[in-house]
């Protein structure tokens, strides 16, 4: 009977006020969560997780001896992939990094590149920018590939010991300079030498997870993976 009265309540609520997709804004099917299948199937994947030598993981290569590197999706500026982002980082719709986060730890489970990691690492945001922000959208994405992996996660592995400033606003050159001894290891992890998965939401340059990759090799002399929900090309 309870069961019965709850679900005329969610349908009620469903008729007048409908759930939209995140893509493209209009009504979700019952069956559909966060974007429309439509939408779902035009996500421009990269399928890195299915290749060892894949393009990512090659860019970081010219400047790390990294074990592996995928993206879920690709980044366009004014793409689908770029607003459900920006809705997630800066209008605080979590629902949609949990989704997305989801889809990646699903990949990362099926690929045989990623068998071996022990821990997961989001990159982190300086305590200000995060209290602002109200969560750390690294964070969120890797609790979810924590949770479908069954890899152990370490929010705190990694610290941002400078407030750096907003790096969309930089050029190539200056994102190097401005993240450049941004990031400090916990000390739980000294010589700890395992197999890590840093994650973030999206890869431009590879300024960032190459700072937070160096620091971490330096003091754990351990192997480095990566992954994130987009690279820009």
């Amino acid at each position: 009977m309870q069961k019965n009265i709850l679900r005329l309540i969610k349908d009620f609520v469903q008729l007048f006020f409908p759930k939209v997709c995140y893509g493209c804004h209009t009504a979700l099917e019952p069956y559909e969560k966060v974007i429309c299948t439509r939408c779902h199937v035009e996500v421009p994947l990269t399928n890195f997780h299915l290749e060892e030598k894949n393009t990512l993981k090659k860019k970081f290569e010219e400047w790390l001896c990294i074990q592996n590197a995928t993206a879920l999706c690709y980044f366009q500026k004014e793409g689908m992939v770029a607003s459900l982002i920006h809705q997630f980082k800066y209008q605080g719709i979590q629902d949609i990094g949990v989704f997305l986060g989801k889809w990646l730890g699903h990949q990362i489970k099926e690929s045989p590149f990623f068998s071996s990691i022990q821990l997961i690492i989001p990159v982190p945001l300086h305590p200000k920018r995060e209290l602002k922000r109200g969560f750390n959208q690294a964070s969120i994405i890797g609790q979810q590939i924590s949770i479908i992996t069954e890899v152990p996660l370490m929010e705190n592995g990694l610290i941002r010991k400078k407030n750096t400033q907003h790096l969309a606003h930089f050029g190539t050159d200056e994102r190097w300079k401005e993240i450049e001894d941004a990031f400090e290891v916990n000390p739980q992890l000294k010589n700890k030498a395992i197999h890590f998965l840093l994650i973030d939401d999206v890869i431009t340059t590879g300024a960032t997870l190459n700072a937070c990759s160096q620091s971490l090799l330096e003091v754990s002399g351990g192997k480095i993976s990566i992954a994130a929900l987009a690279f820009r090309l």
